[in-house]
């Protein structure tokens, strides 16, 4: 059985999309569109992309980016950081989901002294489902999209950083449209000279517009993260090239229930991440990092290269379902 089993279109309404009389045989399936809950607005969140990060290099440390320095596109995890970046940089990563769901992300993060102003867009859309009114052939066939333009600032006291982003969303399913809002703001910190850095941020806090007769729930969430350098030691041999081993830590309350995620009984349950990476004489960068929780992604890895001034990053986050794997491949440009 393929998704398409998932998209009729219901009779009583010319764009409403049913899958009532589907549901018993089609819910294994659900979980490869759980970004695209379509129909079940009441049960979920359309915008669960969202919850998924754009950046490979974000999502190779389980998505433990509250206390972290990922680059631009902590504008959607916690924008107080964009003030800790080394350097300005320009971000564009592609993300292929499962289902063939694609993943777009572009952001830049303009630094000038104590102070950061960013810019992004995120967008994911999946093509080619089929339209029924009836049984029989489709009656063509139709896109579903969801679209983050996003603007974030950032300010920097001492040690002290706090951040905010405002985003523009729009979605689309067949012939409905909604737009909304969303505001994600952070605060962070710095200990024993960057040595540790702690974070907690405010995610996706707003409204959409109604889809056809409801609108979509928000995947709204609070989040605490500690960064944390280890350890540093030299490697033997002729090179003695120096490692930094780091420690990334998130913790995860969701504040609007989200049923249609990944993070299955998201609405009820916490969520731990624990993420390991090592820094090889900035030049080379590997990591991976596990989920405590209900989630049909829980481990994820990745690495890192960086050739002056460009950082070429690249993720694997393999579903424990079965369901697939996902690849995700970022370029970053430091100036």
């Amino acid at each position: 059985m393929s998704p398409d089993f998932l998209l009729h279109l219901y009779h009583e309404k010319k764009y409403h999309l049913a899958f009532e009389k589907m549901m018993n045989k089609a819910f294994p399936f659900l979980f490869l569109l759980f970004s695209f809950p379509l129909a079940a607005q009441d049960t979920g969140s359309g915008l669960d992309f969202l919850n998924i990060s754009p950046s490979a290099r974000m999502l190779s440390i389980s998505e433990a980016g509250t206390a972290s320095l990922t680059g631009p596109a902590a504008i959607y995890s916690n924008p107080s950081l964009l003030v800790f970046e080394p350097s300005s940089a320009l971000d564009v990563n592609y993300t292929l989901w499962v289902s063939d769901v694609e993943n777009q992300f572009a952001a830049v993060n303009l630094m000038k002294d104590s102070r950061a102003l960013a810019f992004g867009v995120y967008n994911s859309r999946a093509t080619d489902f089929e339209a029924r009114d009836r049984p029989g052939p489709s009656q063509g066939s139709f896109s579903i999209s969801y679209l983050s333009l996003s603007a974030a600032g950032a300010y920097r006291l001492g040690p002290v950083a706090a951040g905010i982003t405002a985003h523009y969303l729009r979605e689309e399913i067949f012939e409905l449209r909604a737009n909304g809002y969303a505001i994600t703001a952070g605060a962070s910190t710095e200990f024993m000279n960057g040595r540790i850095r702690a974070g907690a941020s405010l995610k996706n806090l707003g409204e959409m517009e109604e889809l056809d007769t409801e609108a979509t729930k928000l995947p709204a969430e609070f989040n605490l993260g500690v960064m944390a350098n280890l350890v540093e030691f030299t490697t033997p041999g002729a090179n003695d090239l120096p490692v930094l081993l780091s420690l990334h830590m998130n913790w995860l309350k969701p504040i609007e229930e989200n049923s249609s995620s990944d993070y299955t009984g998201r609405g009820n349950e916490n969520f731990f991440t624990v993420a390991l990476s090592a820094n090889a004489s900035d030049l080379l960068f590997l990591q991976a990092g596990y989920i405590f929780g209900p989630t049909e992604r829980p481990f994820s890895t990745g690495m890192g290269l960086r050739i002056e001034p460009v950082r070429v990053n690249y993720a694997l986050v393999p579903f424990s379902t079965g369901f697939g794997t996902v690849h995700s491949i970022g370029i970053q440009f430091y100036f």
